[in-house]
């Protein structure tokens, strides 16, 4: 397949401005969908008589359908066809959302939402490998992922306003309606604006491993969250950890015996490609998964209104989404491995400016430390966009998509139980020493704040480490294997 033309100025040509077009707007629909849920779940939980189980499952379901399905879509896209697979999770998301809307249960509401998230995991890698192919390496590449990233924080200031706004006004599942709706409608002029593009040489699928990975991050995920909200002595967590052993073991075991895996584990011995892992891992672990909670927690404990939870979460999403469309100029001098570090380090002085509430604090406390921690995800978000696709041959640029954002929705789904968990025993220990209701809720929020903010640090230390240049050597024959 011939990459999309370009001019001797690396101007972007008609085609490829539409698969940019097309495969951001496509982005942005994916996030309203993951953060929609943030600004209603006080509506919904009444709704369906969900309990704390039941709300852990609402937020996190998505985030399971993501993390299972996103490196199996990456490399399906790569060797069936991108705009294929692009359209294939078009319908699947649109399916989702319209099952969503007519959810009768909290079983039903998260198995319709871990659908939308594996139609959101093949829009999300097939997207971004779109935009390799479309736009070379270069300065018109670096602009069109920071245009996709910023895509991110379009569509993550969208969903809980929107939302909020919906479920105020009408009704909860009309939100999801909606999305439905508008993901099968763009089915016919998706098809026509996308180049269909695949690797040069086409690989046997891997029905073996795809099945085995995404069984064993599903079981991981749901591990998690059940432990968390039930109880981690429970069968369903021990038989689920058991089982992601097995499966990822096995999974392993299978991709360094196929002859064309569906993922090339020797890629994890590459420290810039284990470092933008990490980044996209601790960027969902710390901040997505913080703020998948804190507009809800708001509403909880602060007794702000939906819609005012919504409108103090702006700050965040507002600014990510400006930044991101401006870091593509910071591209042009800083190399990913800075940017992503020093997203992190800007994300965990945000969660820290957060620290200091107390029983009289209002919503409003949060502001400055989101619109700082919204600067710190902007980089992120376009940095981490232009690492996916530069750490991996440009053949497999599906699969270096699908990996990337694998590791951030697994954070994402691993942290949400973790978030939640951490604010509902801190403040049920406080209450128990004898504070209040509203000191035990602010001091079990200053204690997870410190938490994540020293995951954020953290992880700017491991990526500073792992992507450093002089260590990221592959010998020959390994590159040739890689392509």
């Amino acid at each position: 397949m011939v990459p999309a033309m370009h001019g001797p100025s690396d101007e972007p040509s008609p085609r490829a401005r539409a698969t940019l077009r097309i495969a951001g707007a496509a982005t942005a629909l994916v996030l309203v969908a993951f953060t929609l849920p943030l600004g209603m779940l006080a509506t919904i939980v009444p709704d369906l008589s969900a309990g704390d189980v039941g709300r852990t499952w609402i937020v996190s379901s998505m985030s399971v359908g993501l993390a299972g399905a996103l490196l199996v879509a990456g490399s399906l896209a790569d060797d069936l066809g991108r705009r294929r697979i692009f359209l294939g999770g078009l319908a699947v998301y649109g399916v989702g959302s319209l099952v969503a809307a007519a959810a009768p249960s909290v079983l039903v509401l998260s198995l319709a939402r871990a659908l939308q998230g594996i139609g959101g995991a093949a829009l999300l890698a097939s997207s971004l490998s779109l935009i390799a192919h479309a736009f070379p390496a270069g300065p018109s590449r670096v602009h069109a992922t920071g245009v996709w990233g910023a895509m991110i924080g379009a569509g993550i200031a969208i969903g809980p306003l929107a939302g909020a706004l919906i479920a105020d006004a009408a009704d909860w599942r009309v939100a999801y309606a909606v999305l439905g709706v508008v993901a099968l409608a763009a089915l016919v002029p998706a098809g026509r604006g996308l180049e269909e593009s695949r690797a040069p040489e086409r690989r046997a699928v891997d029905p073996v491993g795809a099945a085995l990975l995404a069984g064993g991050l599903t079981a991981l995920t749901a591990a998690v969250v059940q432990g968390n909200a039930a109880g981690w002595g429970g069968a369903v967590p021990l038989v689920a950890f058991a089982v992601t052993v097995v499966l990822l073991a096995a999974f392993a075991r299978w991709e360094l015996r196929s002859a064309a895996p569906l993922f090339d584990v020797r890629l994890l011995a590459r420290p810039a490609f284990t470092g933008a892992l990490v980044g996209s891992f601790v960027l969902g672990l710390a901040v997505l998964s913080f703020m998948s909670y804190v507009m809800t927690w708001m509403h909880i404990a602060l007794g702000a209104t939906v819609v005012g939870a919504a409108l103090w979460g702006l700050p965040w999403s507002v600014v990510a989404f400006g930044v991101s469309m401006r870091a593509r100029v910071l591209g042009r001098f800083l190399t990913p491995r800075v940017q992503t570090a020093i997203g992190l380090v800007v994300c965990g002085v945000g969660l820290l400016l957060m620290r200091g509430l107390d029983a009289d604090s209002g919503a409003g406390h949060f502001a400055p430390g989101l619109a700082v921690l919204g600067v710190g995800t902007g980089f992120l978000n376009a940095a981490l966009a232009q690492a996916a696709v530069s750490v991996v041959p440009p053949s497999r640029s599906g699969m270096g998509a699908g990996a990337n954002n694998t590791a951030r929705y697994l954070g994402a789904a691993l942290g949400v139980p973790l978030v939640v968990g951490l604010l509902r025993t801190g403040t049920a220990d406080r209450v128990d020493l004898g504070q209040s209701a509203a000191s035990a809720a602010t001091g079990a929020m200053n204690s997870l704040l410190l938490v994540v903010a020293g995951i954020a640090l953290g992880g700017a230390l491991a990526v500073l480490i792992l992507l450093r240049p002089a260590r990221d050597r592959t010998t020959p024959s390994t590159e040739k294997a890689l392509a």
